[in-house]
């Protein structure tokens, strides 16, 4: 009986790669570092829009805002067209002083549950007329000895804020 013989190994015919494997690796690489930067950029811009800046406080107060007082302060939450949280801020203001109110600034403080500021700006004050919207205090003046209902809106408050009535002071009058 013959023994069998080991037959010398053939070669084997490398498949051509050509240059289709190196670009498809490329490409996946770009699609990768361009979504990277996409998910980046849309998580700082939520980010920033959830978490409003803390600016200083204004250094003074008008001379007449100490004659608005404000009273019978309220908050109330609605969602908005775009399925947001809109947050109100509602009250009255009476007009103790001698000067017609022609317009008026409101800073708004947000506290954390320690007590520390989370979120202040500055909004405008609104006046609230009955079967109409509201309106800019401009459009509204606030006469000598007049209470008037306003309204403030926020469609974005800091999330670490502790949901207590804000801080309002009155910082800037426009008198006539």
């Amino acid at each position: 009986m013959e023994e069998p013989r080991l037959l010398p190994d053939e070669p084997k015919a490398e498949e051509p790669r050509g240059p289709w494997l190196g670009l498809a690796i490329g490409f996946l690489i770009i699609i990768a570092i361009i979504g990277a930067l996409i998910y980046s950029s849309r998580k700082s811009e939520t980010r920033q829009s959830a978490q409003p800046d803390v600016m200083e406080s204004a250094a003074a107060a008008d001379p007449y805002a100490s004659q608005l007082k404000i009273s019978d302060g309220s908050m109330s939450a609605a969602e908005n067209m775009l399925g947001g949280e809109v947050t109100y801020i509602e009250g009255n203001i009476t007009n103790t002083g001698d000067k017609t109110v022609a317009g008026a600034t409101v800073e708004v403080t947000f506290k954390n549950s320690l007590g520390q500021v989370v979120q202040r700006q500055t909004e405008p004050l609104w006046i609230v007329q009955r079967r109409e919207p509201a309106v800019d205090v401009a459009v509204a003046p606030i006469k000598p000895g007049e209470t008037r209902e306003f309204r403030l809106s926020f469609e974005h408050i800091s999330t670490d804020w502790n949901r207590q009535f804000p801080d309002l002071r009155i910082t800037v009058v426009t008198t006539k």
